[in-house]
């Protein structure tokens, strides 16, 4: 099975002028955390180091708190609970899952962390990924010449019924916060599944948020935190100067460029979805680690007969990198139109990258200011919906300008 994660890292940062050049500058990364690449950069550097560990010491409470690999872990301890049984969490387990509930019911249970039992189904789980996979589930297959064939329509509807973050329970009482498991277990070839969730489609950008807090507490006003390709945090660039970052693109363009679209941001957040991060491809289709919770199938499963098409990634700029990070995959399953209407009388701001297998061109849908967004690329165009006479249904309302 041929598995890729973006040699893109979704963003790259292009556009440093003088002033950056000419300040000091304070940078250190590590790769201890969540399996990627954390990096904090700051412009104004007093006590830097003592605060690089600090933001270590975030990244790994984080990461022992909601992990869905390590041993111990408040979310491997329930993954592992029976149904109706309450498994204690710490206060860091409970905003996670508090940000997820919200993001649960904003978008009408697009996001749901637990579909994580069919995101193990389709081979996107941790065991998949560190090259360790042994079959251990009912449902697990061969792989044939060096790929993993697609699960069976009957394994998917056999766990659906495990969806549904409303049957998971969070506790608040004198005791401490805990989670009950509401949800009732499936059997399959005499083995039984208990519902799971995994958090980390946000934890990424809830290390962004509270190490944002952190810097902010301190007194830094210029700098930037990334924690991995899809979760980063920006504070200012020297003399209040906006940030240029550039979206990788997700399908080849016209150029040999690396990216399709650049935005100017600053004191903001940034999080993205895409289908190239996780994927693998059976019999010439591209299959994602996007999982829809209504289905059970991936992120642009195309139907019998039609190209594949769909929503190829998202951007999602806002005040909350954890929230956002929940958002921007209910927003590729809700795609462009559905996604406008969704931000219409929100703060954030969004790019959609739009693509068709029989088409050479990329439309970009968004709710950006236009002159904060420049298109890179000439396969990447402004998106463009005409009604029976001829009006654009986007005009005032795919851009802001």
């Amino acid at each position: 099975m041929r598995k890729a994660i973006s040699i893109l890292l979704v963003f790259l940062f292009t556009s440093f002028s003088s002033p950056s050049l000419a300040a000091p500058t304070f940078q250190r990364y590590t790769t201890d955390y969540f399996e990627t690449v954390s990096m904090l950069v700051l412009y104004d550097t007093p006590n830097a180091p003592q605060v690089w560990e600090e933001v270590k010491a975030i990244l790994a409470e984080i990461e022992e708190a909601v992990s869905v690999s390590l041993e111990g872990s408040d979310i491997t301890r329930f993954n592992r609970a029976e149904a109706g049984e309450e498994v204690p969490i710490s206060p860091i387990t409970a905003e996670i899952v508090q940000i997820a509930q919200e993001a649960y019911r904003l978008t009408g249970g697009l996001y749901d962390p637990t579909v994580f039992p069919l995101v193990d189904l389709w081979g996107f789980s941790p065991r998949f990924n560190q090259n360790t996979y042994q079959k251990l589930m009912p449902y697990d297959r061969d792989y044939t010449g060096g790929s993993l064939p697609l699960p069976s329509e009957a394994d998917i509807r056999a766990l659906l019924p495990l969806v549904g973050l409303d049957k998971i329970e969070l506790i608040d009482s004198e005791r401490g916060y805990a989670l009950v498991k509401r949800t009732t277990a499936v059997t399959m070839d005499g083995a039984v599944i208990q519902a799971q969730i995994d958090l980390g489609g946000i934890a990424k950008g809830y290390a962004c948020d509270r190490v944002m807090e952190l810097l902010r507490r301190k007194g830094y006003r210029e700098g930037y935190f990334v924690c991995g390709g899809s979760s980063m945090a920006f504070l200012s660039r020297p003399n209040g100067e906006d940030f240029t970052v550039s979206a990788g693109k997700p399908r080849p363009g016209d150029s040999d460029g690396t990216d399709y679209a650049r935005m100017r941001i600053r004191e903001t957040t940034l999080s993205s979805s895409d289908d190239q991060s996780h994927y693998y491809q059976w019999e010439n289709t591209v299959y994602c680690h996007i999982i829809d919770p209504r289905t059970g199938w991936p992120l642009n499963t195309p139907a019998d007969g039609f190209p594949q098409n769909g929503t190829a990634a998202v951007t999602l700029l806002g005040e909350s990198a954890a929230l956002n990070d929940a958002l921007t995959t209910a927003l590729c399953l809700m795609g462009p139109s559905e996604a406008l209407i969704f931000l219409r009388d929100r703060d954030e701001q969004m790019i959609m990258a739009v693509y068709g297998a029989d088409s050479d061109v990329c439309e970009v849908v968004a709710n950006l200011d236009w002159s904060l967004l420049e298109l890179t690329d000439g396969a990447y165009i402004p998106a463009s919906r005409k009604d029976k006479d001829g009006v654009d249904q986007y005009c005032g309302v795919l851009y802001r300008r």
